[in-house]
């Protein structure tokens, strides 16, 4: 499962006709958010600062998948999280994931990822974002709550969902990492880019430890798809000129469009 599908509002305007902007997202994933910039008009400059690979020990997945009919909810927080969780489930259980199996996912991308593999959707927060998930996911004290993401993911969600009297199994369903080429960095920096967006906190990460200096960013906006990846900008003294709202890629595009209308 990657994210290539097209993005579903893509304007008719080409509202950031010759804009050159950098998308960090792993090489798998970039698709949506590169084909929403060519229909804008600008040319996107893929760097993939992260990528993805299976848990060193696939043991604890296979055994959460095993008894994912005990658990109350299952919880993805990405589409790479719905690639190898849901695969792990639908590999435990050939024959249909078990009917009482409810699924929440962080975000409509997760979401739609979900739909894609056929797996259900029984709840979504209202915005894409883990503490969201955290406040609003309906839980009973004592719940199971199997939590399928990466092994870098944020703790808040498993302590978030555990404060509230959950029985939460954190488990690594895939390995993230934070990683670019250093070359492709400083190519796509002597371009010039107007601006350089940002998914996820692995992403920064990834892009900014390849980058030679924070300050060889100074003339790009910075782009994040959310308040948690904006945050990741300010160890390296840097911050986010503009936060997606709503923070998925659609979200991100609509925010370029703003900030160079």
């Amino acid at each position: 499962m990657t994210d290539a599908r097209p993005t579903r509002d893509a304007p008719t305007a080409r509202t950031l006709d010759g804009r050159r902007v950098v998308v960090t997202r792993a090489e798998e994933q970039a698709a949506s958010l590169a084909g929403g910039l060519r229909q804008r008009g600008a040319t996107p400059l893929v760097v993939p600062s992260i990528r993805f690979l299976p848990a060193a020990d696939p043991g604890p997945l296979a055994h959460a998948a095993r008894e994912v009919d005990r658990a109350a909810w299952v919880v993805f927080t990405s589409a790479t999280g719905v690639e190898y969780g849901w695969g792990a489930i639908r590999q435990a259980w050939p024959d249909g994931a078990p009917a009482s199996l409810r699924v929440a996912a962080v975000g409509s991308g997760t979401a739609d990822a979900l739909r894609d593999a056929g797996a259900p959707v029984d709840f979504v927060p209202r915005q894409a974002i883990g503490d969201a998930l955290v406040a609003e996911l309906p839980l009973d004290r004592g719940d199971r709550v199997v939590l399928l993401r990466s092994h870098i993911g944020r703790q808040a969600i498993a302590s978030g969902l555990a404060a509230r009297g959950a029985d939460v199994r954190d488990v690594t369903a895939y390995r993230t990492l934070t990683e670019a080429d250093p070359g492709a960095v400083r190519q796509a920096l002597a371009a010039r880019p107007d601006a350089i967006t940002f998914t996820s906190p692995s992403t920064t990460r990834g892009f900014l430890d390849a980058a030679p200096h924070p300050s060889a960013l100074s003339d790009a906006a910075l782009v994040a798809i959310g308040p948690v990846t904006a945050q990741a900008l300010a160890p390296f003294g840097l911050t986010a000129d503009a936060v997606a709202d709503p923070h998925t890629v659609g979200g991100l595009l609509a925010t370029l469009d703003t900030l160079f209308s």
